[in-house]
């Protein structure tokens, strides 16, 4: 079963996002104070636990929104 590890925003596009406890999700808007919401079509990224996992090998202190994903699922 998916487990959702991590939720992240930021509040302005460019910059990596920040992990947070919680969001909101509207519909046809995205993530409630997130750089990306509105209509348009990347409102929510997604990535997978196993691929921030590959990338700790040789960045041992990344963190979690470093490349601006929303929801992080293992």
């Amino acid at each position: 079963m998916a487990e959702v590890v991590a939720v992240c925003i930021s509040t302005v596009k460019g910059v990596p996002k920040k992990e947070v406890t919680e969001i909101e999700v509207r519909k046809d808007h995205g993530i409630v104070d997130d750089a990306h919401a509105g209509n348009w079509h990347r409102q929510i990224s997604l990535l997978g636990d196993e691929s921030v996992e590959k990338m700790r090998k040789t960045l041992p202190g990344l963190k979690h929104g470093a490349f601006a994903e929303n929801i992080v699922t293992k």
